[in-house]
């Protein structure tokens, strides 16, 4: 029998999701949970031609439009089939066997997932009771081995790591050669974003998606943003074509018509308030969100079991 790596042999990952729910809100996926209109969707299929199924796809004009709508160099970005294969992109690049990774909790199960696969020790930094995270205990555990600190801002608490915070642990990783990670992922929903430090830190790595507010999950569009010399280290190991040409022109679509994206993001960010306010009423305890989720915590008269399948 032929035997896979023994790192590869000794990962688990969850069996495939065979359940049907087209017809059921996936809140838990963190997607869009409105379709686009038929006007929308209808302008965005009619972008696409005959040409578009039969060619590889040309990419430059879509690097073209995110660089204006960041205001960065090409020298920075790099597209890749979704932020998941960005962050695989980085391990590949940069963690060995032994190295130590750093990744707050709870977070995106990737990260975990690939310093497995890369043979990494995970040091894990869980968010405290109130979902804001130790930032003290984060830079106590930065020695010479830790290769990788991952921070999602907003995180998958809904809650923010301040700018300070997150420049004084890219500070203190950058004498020990220690890249910092920060996925951005919920960035639409939160004002804030470390961007503007990525010329001005040689360890600082940034991750968009177009998975969440602008809705694209499908499709997998990704982007890894740093300085010169790690885009260019990163460039090496991408993808022959790093997204599909139907994906550049339907995420260009959008990035010419950032009011949908724009739109979709007020929405939520009402709905949110309206989930504030109606949680209160029923005696819920709510925590505020960055993100496109609400984390709530329930009476204590009521059973969480039941509230589950009852929402199913």
């Amino acid at each position: 029998m032929v035997e896979p790596k023994p790192l590869i042999k000794k990962m688990w990952r969850p069996d495939p999701d065979d359940s049907s729910r087209s017809n059921s809100f996936r809140f838990e996926r963190n997607e869009r949970t409105t379709l686009f209109k038929d006007d929308v969707f209808n302008e965005i299929i009619s972008s696409l031609s005959s040409y578009d199924l039969v060619a590889y796809g040309e990419l430059e004009p879509f690097y073209d439009k995110i660089l204006n709508w960041l205001d960065l160099k090409r020298e920075n970005i790099l597209l890749t089939s979704g932020s998941d294969a960005g962050i695989r992109a980085v391990y590949e690049t940069y963690i060995s066997e032994k190295n130590e990774v750093i990744i707050s909790l709870p977070n995106y199960a990737m990260f975990s997932a690939y310093a497995d696969m890369f043979g990494a020790k995970a040091i894990q930094i869980y968010y405290d009771k109130d979902l804001s995270l130790n930032v003290k205990e984060i830079l106590k555990k930065i020695n010479k081995k830790t290769k990788l600190i991952v921070i999602s801002n907003p995180g998958h608490t809904g809650t923010i790591v301040p700018e300070k915070d997150l420049i004084q642990i890219t500070k203190v990783a950058e004498k020990f050669g220690t890249i910092v990670l920060i996925d951005e992922a919920y960035h639409h929903f939160y004002s804030g974003t470390m961007i503007k430090f990525v010329s001005e830190f040689n360890n600082l790595i940034i991750t968009r998606t177009f998975s969440k507010a602008f809705g694209l999950a499908s499709i997998r569009i990704g982007i890894l943003i740093g300085n010169k010399k790690m885009i260019s280290e990163l460039y090496k190991i991408k993808l022959v074509h790093e997204v599909t040409g139907l994906a550049a022109k339907i995420g260009s679509y959008l990035l010419d018509h950032l009011a949908i994206v724009d739109r979709y993001v007020e929405d939520v960010n009402l709905g949110k308030e309206v989930l504030y306010s109606r949680f209160k009423k029923i005696g819920f305890e709510v925590l505020k969100s960055e993100a496109n989720f609400v984390f709530f915590q329930v009476h204590s008269i009521m059973e969480p079991l039941q509230l589950k399948n009852y929402l199913e």
